[in-house]
């Protein structure tokens, strides 16, 4: 089966599976956490790292990002050793974005510092609501003021966070949207993301929704409400540069543009994804079947390190020959064209034709006259400076729009 071949890796994703109670509109790999298996995980990341490193030629990382999943869930002791690993295999940039998912529940000041210690220089925080009833609706278990409490502490620690909110909740009203977005914006938060609710297969909510236990908002009232966070955000001078995010200047969140460029990322961690620029692959999503195929050693990760025999049990990697890790998928050109096509659409540049052409040799209001047309005529894209981009309505309808370049 051929594999993954980097000329370059961009960024890393590292996925950290554990959650102390499942959020039921999540549809992310994780697993109860459990201290035994994070120690036999934690290992196996090791492995997987020291795997991937062989398959890169030009390995400079312009970001790191771990996320889940909890990462907060776990003790700083082992992000910080990743981070040390991680600039023994690649060259990493001296501004690398680094980045650390963390869940207002399990976060608390002496985390906060320990993980700015450990080298995370930002934070992904997952607020989602001030609204004790919509937190509960929504299984965190952090409360409005603990929300606030966290936000004021990273305030305290880093100049570089993203805050993100959910919105369109069954029986939210819009008044309720605007307190949020109130107190969000007292906090003023280097980078915010807004995401309507959205039903994932395999998620409980989705078999709420089936059963017609669960009602989403009207289309009319989740219009209505992103239309007046697109008004508050931009009059507080948000840069909207992605459909579901919003910075300050120099904030944009650089992990993320690397998917929406393109770009090449690797990935560790069962269910995480990897990128080399014609294929995609994906680690199968079962932790035991992860653990099986790096087989772990059984002894404590702390005295490893202690002792500095870290990679000496690294090196002992050897894998299950019998068991596969992952699946991967090839993209032909034309796959390759349709996917580059509506993730640069998700950001405020969108589609540059000499970009495209540079990439594939092609003209691109050639290869897609007709959806071009078909787009413009509809008010659903804007063309000018030879780019094309998102309207407002566009990005209301933005599925809509990426569909054009997906379907035959």
């Amino acid at each position: 089966m051929p594999d993954l071949s980097f000329k370059q890796a961009n960024a890393l994703y590292i996925h950290f599976p554990f959650c102390s109670s499942k959020c039921p509109y999540c549809d992310f790999y994780s697993v109860k956490y459990s201290k035994k298996r994070v120690d036999l995980y934690w290992f196996a990341l090791f492995m997987e790292l020291e795997e991937l490193s062989q398959k890169v030629d030009n390995n400079l990382l312009q970001t790191i990002y771990f996320g889940g999943g909890t990462p907060s869930l776990v003790p700083t002791f082992y992000i910080k050793e990743m981070i040390k690993l991680i600039r023994k295999r690649f060259r990493v940039t001296p501004t690398a974005e680094i980045t650390a998912e963390v869940n207002p529940a399990s976060i608390n000041e002496e985390k906060i510092v320990a993980l700015k210690r450990a080298g995370i220089n930002r934070l992904s925080v997952g607020i989602q609501s001030f609204n004790d009833h919509h937190l509960s609706f929504l299984g965190r278990e952090s409360s409005g003021e603990k929300n606030k409490k966290i936000l004021n502490l990273v305030n305290n620690y880093f100049n570089n966070y993203s805050a993100d909110l959910i919105f369109a909740l069954p029986n939210q009203t819009l008044n309720e949207l605007k307190k949020d977005l109130e107190t969000l914006l007292s906090f003023k938060p280097p980078h915010i993301s807004l995401y309507n609710l959205e039903i994932h297969e395999n998620t409980p909510f989705y078999k709420r929704y089936n059963r017609g236990e669960l009602k989403l908002p009207a289309e009319e009232l989740d219009a209505e409400m992103y239309e007046f966070a697109l008004e508050q955000l931009t009059a507080a001078d948000y840069q909207h540069y992605e459909i579901s995010n919003f910075a300050q200047r120099a904030y944009r969140a650089r992990h993320n543009y690397i998917y929406w460029l393109f770009e090449p990322y690797l990935a560790l961690g069962p269910g995480a994804a990897a990128f080399d620029g014609s294929c995609r692959s994906e680690n199968i999503a079962d932790l035991n079947h992860y653990l099986k195929y790096y087989n772990p050693e059984k002894l404590s990760f702390k005295e490893i390190i202690e002792n500095n025999q870290l990679l000496d049990s690294v090196k002992k990697f050897n894998p299950n020959p019998e068991i596969k890790i992952r699946n991967l998928n090839c993209l032909s050109k034309k796959e390759q064209m349709a996917e580059y096509s509506f993730l640069a659409l998700r950001t405020s540049a969108g589609i540059f034709y000499h970009q495209f052409y540079r990439k594939f040799d092609l003209e691109f209001k050639l290869v897609y006259k007709d959806e071009i047309k078909e787009l413009k005529s509809s008010k659903l894209i804007k063309e000018g400076n030879e780019r094309i981009y998102l309207t407002e309505k566009g990005k209301e309808l933005a599925n809509e729009v990426f569909l054009k370049f997906l379907l035959d």
